[in-house]
């Protein structure tokens, strides 16, 4: 254990006597005042950002709904050589980067920053996920490039009670609300002649993607590709009780060129089937979608991929009112769904969890103060980029 001094200007250790590392202890002391003191400062200045590339619609900066939360902290310019840093959203993005860019940096060494929503992104085509530093080439040479993503910045995407994504947009506090008010009103009991009266068993929707570069798995990170995976397991399923939604099925439009893509995929499900496969297209511990919300919202009993490390165990739902195919392949986890026992200990759980959900979503508190979380958190973060530069 290093030693500790009990104050300032004293030359004893605090558990030693006198200590030969006086000096250098001091020394240490001073830096990491130094960057307090300088971190602070960036946190009180408005952090000027350039953000750039096709993708960049997907960044905390880019939401019309989060605006607010960085108003007076963070800025974005029209030009590189006014940014304190450059902001992209998808590594191709950062391999796609403008001359302006990157002779910019060449000129000024001003943070290139990949602030990532997406771990679908990271997975694929950023290769190194769990990296907080990659390097990444571009028409006019190599950028070094900073991560800020589920993966590498749990201070940004860890919540308490609303996750990141569910925040984006206040249509899904919007819709939540009034169908889990519904929801959390029925009992055990209705919910079971609702199950019993359904004719669809299974509803999948989401892309088809069975091309096996979506196999990726970095065990050490808890974290794993599921498009293939989930794709597989739709296929799996039984044609007679399954139906597997969306333009990568059947063709037609995609869902997200909707007015409203929420709301229609809500009606679109809403009490059609027994089970509503809520899987993500990547399995990270602090990364959870809209997908779960919505199989609930609907009546459907959620089909999910948790490991025991998930941020979704501590939203303390029932475990029987959810099937979780963690760790299994396609054919098992098919056999399990198949397998659901539909008793009524399932639909008491059910209820429960219904109106865990209907606290947990319609409690203004709550959305309030995970806002106030983000909108603190995304400065710091952008902040400290700076002073480690």
């Amino acid at each position: 254990m290093a030693c500790q001094l009990p104050r300032p200007g004293d030359q004893r250790c605090a558990r030693h006597g006198p200590c030969k590392a006086t000096a250098s202890s001091r020394s240490r002391i001073a830096g990491a005042g130094l960057f307090r003191r300088t971190l602070r400062a960036a946190l009180e200045r408005m952090i000027r950002v350039f953000a750039s590339g096709a993708h960049i619609r997907r960044t905390p900066l880019s939401y019309p709904a989060l605006a607010p939360l960085f108003e007076g902290k963070i800025a974005l310019v029209s030009r590189p050589e006014e940014a304190d840093l450059y902001v992209f959203a998808h590594v191709l993005d950062i391999n796609q980067a403008s001359r302006a860019v990157v002779e910019d940096w060449r000129l000024r060494r001003r943070p290139v920053v990949l602030l990532s929503e997406e771990p679908f992104w990271d997975t694929i085509w950023g290769a190194r996920p769990l990296d907080r530093q990659i390097i990444v080439e571009t028409e006019y040479g190599a950028l070094p490039v900073l991560q800020l993503s589920h993966q590498t910045c749990p201070d940004l995407f860890a919540f308490e009670h609303i996750p990141y994504y569910v925040l984006t947009d206040h249509r899904f506090a919007n819709a939540y609300a009034a169908r889990f008010a519904r929801n959390a009103a029925r009992s055990a009991a209705a919910w079971r002649a609702d199950f019993e009266a359904r004719t669809v068993g299974i509803s999948f929707m989401f892309e088809r993607r069975p091309e096996p570069h979506h196999h990726r798995h970095w065990p050490e990170g808890d974290l794993t590709g599921l498009c293939a995976w989930r794709t597989e397991l739709a296929i799996a399923c039984p044609d007679e009780i399954t139906e597997r939604l969306g333009r990568s099925w059947h063709g037609g439009q995609r869902r997200q060129a909707a007015p409203d893509w929420h709301i229609d995929k809500l009606v679109i499900l809403d009490g059609r089937a027994r089970i509503i496969g809520a899987l993500e297209n990547t399995h990270q511990p602090l990364y959870l979608t809209e997908k779960l919300f919505d199989a609930f919202a609907c009546g459907g009993l959620p089909l999910y991929y948790a490991s025991p490390g998930h941020r979704l165990h501590q939203l303390d739902l029932p475990s029987e009112s959810w099937i979780n195919l963690f760790g299994l392949s396609p054919e098992e986890a098919r056999d399990k769904v198949l397998s659901q026992d539909f008793s009524m200990t399932v639909f008491e759980a059910y209820r429960a969890t219904q109106e865990r959900l209907r606290a947990l979503l319609t409690t203004d508190a709550h959305w309030q103060e995970e806002r106030a979380r983000l909108g603190a958190a995304l400065p710091r973060a952008l902040a400290q980029t700076l002073e480690a530069a």
